[in-house]
């Protein structure tokens, strides 16, 4: 087994060698940037097609691509730049952990909203269910964190919080125990069981869906989409594509707090989890972005774009009509 040692120069422990060291720089520095395309590539898709904006859960998918690209900024900052204010400290800690949850609770929200439009019938067009939902999904990921800007080190058995180490103490597990991954569980728990809800009912009501699409017209996408061929389907693949991707975000959470107990109880890392760990924070990157791609509402806004580009451009080549005026 080869000997792993904290190298993390700020606040946010890291117990690797060189080798892991060097690859989890690499794959921040990667997923940051996907995530970054990624949502210079929702932008550019809300240019061209300004309708698509209309849909909450496209909104909430681009803005968590921005939130993930400065996550992975945030915690290089937090790992590998020395801080010694505990002010510094607190706050990386405290905008690490929360840009962390705050993806993966708005991916919950994607599919819990789903689940309140198509199952229990609450009207797309009102702002109240999803200002609640999103409100709800904010405040657990930024109340349970906010606990690093305000707790005294010494309660956690630390001069200043630039000391946490990534075998903890029983002060320190208990503290990331109850403030951070409690409130990563439940709404992880709440996620996978409306995806389970969603998947049972996709299986029994798939060729149900053009009434459901007709009910939400303004969730699933532009109006224009009722007239093309296989628009019945749309509902039917919107949720398909909407429902899988929290799992890996939800996932990797929870695998990050298996990976302190495991440093507690053992009182070791293992390199492999870590491995493991990387490999899941950056596929969280990955996957938001392909949940946006092929996104049926995105790529139906991009069909009709070329399509109208097509049209312009073939009425620009075309040889225009002869003058039948006669000339005197």
């Amino acid at each position: 087994m080869r000997t792993l040692v904290d190298v993390s120069k700020g606040p946010l422990p890291l117990a690797s060698d060189k080798t892991l060291f060097t690859f989890t720089l690499v794959v921040f520095i990667i997923s940051s940037w996907v995530s970054l395309m990624a949502f210079l590539y929702g932008l550019l898709i809300v240019y061209i097609q300004p309708r698509v904006w209309r849909s909450s859960i496209i909104r909430v998918v681009i803005v968590a691509q921005i939130i993930n690209s400065i996550r992975f900024i945030i915690r290089i900052l937090a790992t590998f730049v020395d801080v010694k204010v505990d002010f510094g400290c607190r706050a990386l800690l405290f905008l690490n952990n929360t840009l962390s949850m705050l993806p993966v609770n708005m991916c919950i929200y994607c599919v819990v909203y789903l689940q309140m439009i198509v199952i229990h019938n609450v009207s797309p067009k009102k702002r109240c269910p999803r200002v609640v939902a999103l409100t709800l999904a904010s405040v657990f990921a930024v109340v349970p964190t906010f606990m690093f800007m305000v707790i005294p080190a010494r309660v956690l058995g630390n001069s200043s919080l630039c000391e946490l180490n990534r075998v903890t103490s029983r002060k320190q597990y208990v503290f990331l125990m109850c403030t951070v991954a409690i409130w990563e569980y439940l709404p992880g728990v709440v996620g996978i069981i409306s995806i389970s809800i969603i998947g049972i009912y996709i299986v029994r009501t798939r060729r149900e869906t053009q009434r459901a699409l007709q009910a939400s017209q303004e969730f699933y996408g532009p109006s224009h989409a009722f007239g093309e061929p296989g628009s019945s389907d749309l509902l039917h693949r919107t949720m398909i594509h909407i429902i899988w991707f929290p799992i890996m975000p939800i996932l990797s959470l929870w695998l990050n707090i298996i990976l302190i107990s495991v440093a507690y109880y053992k009182r070791t890392t293992y390199i492999w989890l870590e491995y493991i760990n990387t490999l899941m924070l950056a596929l969280q990157s990955f996957l938001l972005g392909i949940a946006l791609m092929v996104n049926p509402t995105v790529r139906a806004a991009l069909a009709q774009h070329a399509k109208k580009r097509r049209r312009e451009q073939r009425e620009k080549t075309a040889p225009r009509a002869p003058d039948t005026a006669d000339s005197d």
